[in-house]
């Protein structure tokens, strides 16, 4: 059993961090928990460099500034925040005193209000058999990208027809030497705006109709990519320093569902305290649902604090609850 905390926050996303950094203002103690291995949720993992226009302040940021300038808040409460990457929450018990045990996938922690702030839940990359694959992922074969800069100069092979294909190929257009959308139709599902810009871009050339049959390497790292074109036997053999598989993502709550927790489909249904159908459980962001729910991220930034008061609320039920003005609380700084 690890230490006692106050808060359990589940999810490392952006509201996932503003709810912990909220809590630190109410001088709630937070363990922060999130299955990846580094914070910042889907806006880092899936788009590090796509600009993000509707965070208030920002007329624009991309998904890894946000993330750095939410640490950077978090931070100020490091003494009474710990971060726990790669752990996924699987169980949770009540207490008779109205505390809650919840055991991750390597701990169990004793805490006293528990605030999910899942986003969509875990996610996962859509996967293909494809020959080769298994022996040169991490070795050339990407399935998403947090860190562009390895591209610099390369000349990368993404292969896929939605958003997270264009995203990618549009994030590498600054960065990389060259780029290939392959796509097994002419046609494509993401927004026309980002297939118009893509294909403006100098370095970026489409190929299509053409499916990928193998993944070409040296048995270190990949060196190339075979296409075969639609409805035809002919095959393309692409020299390519790297390969991005962006044919999205799956994504689950996982155990959360087994909560006994009031759900519609994969959300989780809170009140107007953001207190879900288990006293002490509470749900921000994406993964929670109330008429009129929008899901933006600044939503959730602006659920967090209702979320954190009404916890603070139920841990210590015999004080008032006075505001919190940052202005006054960081005074002189």
């Amino acid at each position: 059993m690890n230490k006692k905390s106050d808060l359990l926050v589940v999810g490392a996303g952006p509201v996932g961090l503003f709810t912990a950094f909220y809590a630190g203002m109410r001088n709630l103690s937070v363990t922060l928990i999130d299955s990846l291995p580094e914070i910042g949720g889907q806006p880092k993992a899936l788009y590090p460099q796509k600009n993000i226009f509707d965070i208030p302040v920002h007329p624009r940021i991309s998904g890894e500034e946000l993330t750095n300038q939410l640490f950077d808040q978090v931070r100020r409460f490091a003494d009474t925040t710990d971060i726990r990457l790669e752990e996924e929450v699987q169980a949770v018990e009540k207490q008779a005193d109205g505390s809650f045990i919840v055991h991750s996938s390597q701990s169990s922690y004793h805490v006293r209000a528990v605030i999910i702030a899942a986003g969509n839940g875990s996610f996962k990359a859509r996967k293909v058999k494809l020959a080769g694959a298994d022996q040169y992922e991490g070795l050339g074969l990407d399935y998403f990208i947090s860190d562009y800069q390895q591209f610099i100069g390369k000349t990368v092979a993404v292969c896929g027809g939605g958003d997270s294909a264009l995203d990618t190929a549009l994030g590498l257009r600054d960065i990389a030497d060259q780029v290939y959308l392959i796509h097994r139709r002419d046609g494509f599902r993401a927004h026309e705006h980002s297939v118009s810009i893509a294909k403006k871009a100098n370095n970026i050339s489409f190929l299509t109709p053409y499916v990928p049959i193998e993944i070409v390497g040296n048995g270190q790292h990949v060196t190339g990519i075979q296409l075969q074109k639609g409805r035809s036997d002919d095959q393309v053999n692409l020299e390519v320093d790297q390969v991005i598989m962006a044919y999205g993502f799956t994504s689950s709550i996982g155990p959360i569902k087994d909560w006994g927790l009031d759900l519609q489909q994969n959300n989780i249904l809170v009140n107007e305290n953001m207190q879900t159908s288990i006293p002490g459980i509470f749900a921000v962001g994406d993964i929670v649902s109330y008429p009129g729910k929008t899901k933006l991220i600044v939503s959730g930034f602006g659920e967090a604090p209702t979320a954190i008061n009404a916890a603070f609320s139920y841990i210590h039920p015999d004080q008032l609850i006075s505001p919190v003005h940052s202005s006054t609380l960081f005074e002189g700084e």
